[in-house]
């Protein structure tokens, strides 16, 4: 088979029109995919500061009602529990299955405190027991449930300080080889 010039040339435009177009929607592709990448790391880190916010706030929040016996007035409280569903679903979007776990465990270590703390007010209120008496049992569980609530907004802050900085270190090698990301 003997090729003509005209027929090389439209062979060899051809050829390069076709890696011309792969290349260019290799790298679309791939540029599409590191903004999402992108996008989502924003809004994941975003959610986590949030959760960690809402931490800070319940340890304060748990911090002065040990010292003075005393819940705060908070006249929005509806709107912190709010805040605080809308967080666990953005969590439930943009985090972990790990971390969302370990807020709920959180939520629930922060929800028995203050049942605890609820009972022991209640019995108080009526005259039953001297405020925040070392001998009195309630007392002694409101502390029990403080200190177990702490330790689970400790491995709750652990976690997602361990996943910020795992993610961070395998961003830059996933951003470079994008046939190679793993799915969270």
């Amino acid at each position: 088979m003997h090729l003509t010039p005209v027929e090389a040339t439209l062979i060899g435009a051809t050829v390069g029109a076709l890696a011309s177009f792969g290349g260019t929607w290799f790298i679309q592709r791939a540029t599409l995919a590191r903004e999402r990448e992108n996008r989502i790391w924003e809004r994941r880190a975003t959610v986590y500061e949030e959760a960690l916010t809402s931490v800070n706030r319940g340890e304060r929040f748990r911090a002065g009602v040990l010292a003075t016996g005393d819940l705060p007035r908070v006249p929005e409280q509806r709107g912190r529990e709010v805040e605080a569903d809308l967080v666990l679903a953005r969590l439930r979007i943009y985090g972990s299955p790990r971390v969302v776990d370990a807020h709920v465990r959180t939520v629930a270590a922060m929800t028995r405190w203050i049942t605890h703390f609820a009972a022991w007010k209640e019995q108080a209120a009526h005259g039953t027991t001297p405020v925040r008496a070392q001998t009195d049992p309630l007392w002694a569980a409101v502390l029990q449930e403080a200190e177990r609530a702490s330790g689970v907004e400790q491995q709750f802050v652990s976690i997602v300080q361990a996943e910020i900085q795992a993610e961070e270190a395998v961003r830059p090698l996933r951003s470079r080889v994008p046939w190679r990301r793993r799915r969270p």
